[in-house]
């Protein structure tokens, strides 16, 4: 591979087995030539194994945890079983662009001090229709370290699969061993990242997102872990804001916190749309 800097592509697998061959399949296609591909299993139900295991070979491997540890995955994953100076943790039920890797690596060669890059992204339901979305900023930018930090405290710029990031950034700020990491790692993962490198983003569509009954928030939201997580991620940048003195992250404190009473106002209707009045009733009172 020459002097190209290999970069793992993570891929934790619960019960996707729909979705795993489009995932593992757009992450062999990448133009970028330096891969590792390491698929985590987490003791599915289905057949993700039997379908993860017809790719391994030279760039792929498949592994299973022997009991399913939910998000821990991603510390395994990162600590133990990849060595890439660059990393991405790309959901299951997800894909990506041939020349995502390509276009970010590049960036990230180019400019040390970016330590994370994002990529714009579509919905794609699980019959495979795709629902465009706008891009989230209106150009492509890289920005300093610390300018998106308060972003982050109000809205979820990218999902997991949007991203790829330095190692040695990830490093930083001690991968993802803080508690909050395991609530919800992809908004933490961006907050903490941009308190140690600058970011770069990319206004084009470089990746999928899976939305439908499957996905993990549907699942969280129907159970009602949903609106517990988010609190708790409002509320561990709320703390660390002020613990830093990141004033910016401080003075959005009411503007999270409504903003989040709002997102879930949005979960009660859907819950009441589905005729579960109960969880609907428990998502008001939750908001009041």
């Amino acid at each position: 591979m020459g002097n190209k800097a290999l970069v793992s592509i993570m891929i934790p697998n619960y019960n996707h087995s729909h979705y795993l061959s489009q995932c593992i399949e757009s992450a062999l296609k990448q133009t970028y030539p330096n891969v590792e591909i390491v698929v985590l299993d987490n003791q599915s139900g289905d057949n993700s194994v039997a379908i993860a295991a017809r790719y391994a070979g030279k760039n792929v491997r498949v592994c299973r945890n022997a009991c399913n540890t939910l998000n821990q995955s991603y510390t395994i994953l990162a600590e133990s079983l990849t060595r890439g100076e660059y990393m991405m943790l790309l959901c299951a039920d997800d894909y990506i662009e041939p020349d995502f890797i390509e276009r970010a690596v590049t960036i990230m060669e180019r400019h040390p001090n970016v330590g994370y890059v994002h990529g714009e992204r579509d919905f794609v339901l699980p019959d495979g229709q795709i629902i465009e979305l706008d891009p989230f900023y209106n150009c492509s930018f890289m920005a300093p370290g610390g300018n998106d930090t308060a972003v982050y405290m109000v809205t979820t710029v990218a999902h997991p699969s949007q991203g790829i990031f330095r190692r040695s950034a990830f490093r930083k700020i001690d991968g993802y061993n803080k508690a909050i990491d395991h609530v919800n790692a992809d908004r933490t993962l961006w907050f903490y990242l941009s308190q140690v490198s600058d970011y770069a983003y990319i206004r084009e569509k470089m990746c999928r997102i899976r939305i439908g009954e499957q996905t993990e928030t549907f699942v969280t939201q129907e159970n009602f872990q949903h609106p517990i997580l988010m609190y708790l991620t409002v509320k561990a940048f709320i703390d660390c804001g002020k613990k830093k003195r990141l004033e910016a992250v401080v003075r959005r404190e009411d503007e999270a916190l409504n903003r989040l009473a709002v997102d879930l106002l949005d979960c009660a209707k859907g819950m009441a749309a589905a005729g579960k009045w109960r969880k609907a009733e428990a998502y008001l009172k939750f908001c009041y």
